[in-house]
């Protein structure tokens, strides 16, 4: 991979977290969270797997057939979302770039600047709904999933939680200066709301992780 090329989905984690400590903004914090997220969604899938691979557990084998797919799904869906967001922040810089000698130039940067601004908040609310279905699938796993990988369970929620907060920051940071009848006025209630649902799978699995000592 070229040295400042994006990484892509099919690339490798190595190839990410070079990416990600150059001295540029692109990939940043929000590549970094769907990765995260992307992570918590891989060990959904495991836990799900060793749920279903155990006959004692055959009451919930379709539930976790069915969780395990999902995550699939959703760690393909993530790594797309964490490229995304370093092209948009790509296209920021870009922005950056532009010469604002005059009004006309400054507005175009202006624009332009606003334009990857907003690609990336949309970029975040859909990392952040992810990090949503992870933390429900994890949660469902240390509810229902194999005991002795109740604490692994746990941890996928505690990863989605921690990638939630930091895609609903990025949210409020890249909307600031929005106008109040924007469409985008209305993201940042959502992620609130969201990240809420979050936070609270987050303290139910702690809950249940620490009491079963997983």
């Amino acid at each position: 991979m070229a040295e400042d090329a994006v990484p892509t989905r099919t690339s490798s984690l190595e190839a990410w977290a070079k990416a990600i400590g150059r001295a540029t903004i692109s990939p940043g914090g929000g590549s970094a969270a769907a990765i995260a997220a992307c992570m918590a969604a891989a060990v959904v899938e495991m836990t799900a797997a060793l749920t279903a691979s155990r006959e004692s557990y055959a009451l919930v084998h379709e539930e976790a057939k069915a969780a395990r797919a999902r995550a699939e799904g959703l760690r393909q869906e993530l790594l797309t979302l964490a490229s995304a967001d370093a092209e948009a922040l790509r296209g920021f810089e870009q922005a950056l770039a532009l010469p604002r000698g005059s009004d006309g130039e400054r507005e175009r940067r202006e624009r332009q600047k606003r334009s990857a601004l907003r690609e990336a908040a949309e970029i975040q609310r859909d990392v952040l709904a992810a990090c949503g279905e992870v933390a429900a699938l994890g949660l469902a796993m240390v509810e229902r999933g194999r005991e002795s990988a109740r604490g692994d369970a746990a941890t996928a929620v505690y990863l989605a939680a921690a990638a939630a907060r930091s895609a609903a920051a990025a949210i409020a940071i890249n909307l600031v200066g929005e106008p109040s009848d924007s469409e985008f006025a209305g993201f940042g209630k959502a992620a609130a709301a969201r990240l809420a649902a979050v936070e609270e799978a987050e303290r139910e699995a702690a809950r249940l992780a620490g009491a079963s000592g997983g």
